[in-house]
């Protein structure tokens, strides 16, 4: 993936002029903002409704960045960018919000660090770097502005402590369900920020904890995002429909798709994995 200075052409000192007019005025609207994203990132979120009844990623992007939505679940399949998402909609925060706190909390430490890694390499693109205060640590970064982004370890311990504006919970379907009801007290508002709860998760198990906050999102407050793998694929162009492996699933929408995934690579995944997984 290109760096954000290769992309956009700009050195270093025009990007951040850039930012400072963003920080400064905001986005006028969402296309904006994920113009924005898709320059500088070098990523298009995709931003089609393919299948009926679900959310294009861009959807939850704007949503949480623009603070339309408080607490929200984004309920997607595997490799769909849930993660990445999540870490994106951190680094807008942490850019664009001064004073802007977010706590990452995943499944494992490993799952946390996945989240904080892809903000780590963008921060450490040189035109990003004099946003970050001093060093980027392994597991905390302090931002100019006195924003910071920390992940914690699946521990009570880890999640009992100060009280940041966000969280961001990565793949809860593999979390103790006693540190996934610690970690719910940890968001406050502060600074005109709003405390705002971000689940990203595959539903591994079929009365795992992920069910359990999909049954009881709209009790909860959780607004759900739910993409699949239709939703995420590439645009199809010159295949014939009634030869692929896909028309079960896709009957025909993948033609309006706009995402990242090779239909290819669907395929093989389709082919190699249990029906049930499949469809999990």
């Amino acid at each position: 993936m290109d760096t954000p200075m290769l992309r956009t052409g700009l050195d270093a000192r025009e990007i951040m002029r850039l930012v400072e007019h963003y920080r400064a005025e905001g986005f006028a609207d969402s296309e904006e903002l994920l113009d924005f994203v898709e320059a500088f990132w070098g990523l298009r979120i995709p931003r089609v409704k393919v299948c009926p009844e679900h959310t294009p990623p861009a959807e939850y992007v704007t949503a949480a960045f623009f603070e339309e939505v408080q607490n929200s679940v984004c309920w997607a399949n595997r490799g769909g960018g849930k993660t990445l998402n999540g870490a994106l909609a951190t680094w807008l925060d942490a850019v664009f919000k001064p004073g802007c706190e977010t706590k990452i909390l995943g499944g494992s430490l490993e799952q946390s660090q996945k989240m904080y890694s892809h903000i780590k390499e963008r921060f450490a693109t040189p035109p990003f770097i004099p946003l970050v205060k001093g060093e980027m640590l392994k597991t905390h970064t302090k931002m100019v502005g006195d924003g910071s982004i920390q992940i914690l370890t699946a521990s009570s311990k880890s999640v009992r402590g100060p009280h940041p504006q966000k969280l961001k919970l990565d793949e809860v379907d593999e979390m103790d369900p006693e540190i996934y009801e610690a970690a719910l007290f940890i968001p406050q508002t502060a600074k005109n920020i709003k405390a705002s709860i971000h689940i990203y998760s595959t539903m591994h198990k079929a009365y795992g904890l992920m069910n359990q906050v999909i049954t009881e999102a709209a009790q909860s407050g959780y607004r759900i995002f739910k993409w699949c793998i239709l939703d995420v694929l590439e645009k199809c162009e010159g295949r014939d429909c009634y030869t692929c492996a896909l028309l079960d699933d896709c009957g025909g929408r993948a033609r309006n798709a706009d995402g990242f995934i090779k239909i290819e690579d669907a395929i093989t995944k389709k082919r190699m994995a249990s029906r049930e997984a499949w469809k999990s």
